[in-house]
């Protein structure tokens, strides 16, 4: 696999995007502070509900926004999968 860093860098800009800033997110490292403790969670083998917590509590109360659940539950399990492979 390629980096993982930036592989979830990559897929927090623009598979997730809980802002929805579109293209500019990548180029702006809207969410560069949350890739580090995201890759650190994911390197310890964490279950999709681990995952899609950490991205809940990112979303909801570091961003402030309503959440979408079912978009975090599905990047949840895509960044699940992503690591067990």
């Amino acid at each position: 696999m390629a980096d993982l860093y930036e592989v979830v860098r990559e897929a927090v800009h623009t598979k997730w995007d809980p802002i929805g800033i579109g293209e500019s997110a990548l180029e702006l490292g809207e969410y560069d502070s949350y890739v580090s403790g995201l890759c650190n969670l994911l390197r310890s083998n964490p279950s999709e509900v681990e995952v899609f917590g950490y991205l809940w509590i990112v979303e909801t109360d570091s961003l402030g926004l309503m959440g979408n659940r079912q978009a975090t539950e599905q990047f949840a399990k895509w960044l699940r999968e992503l690591v067990s492979t």
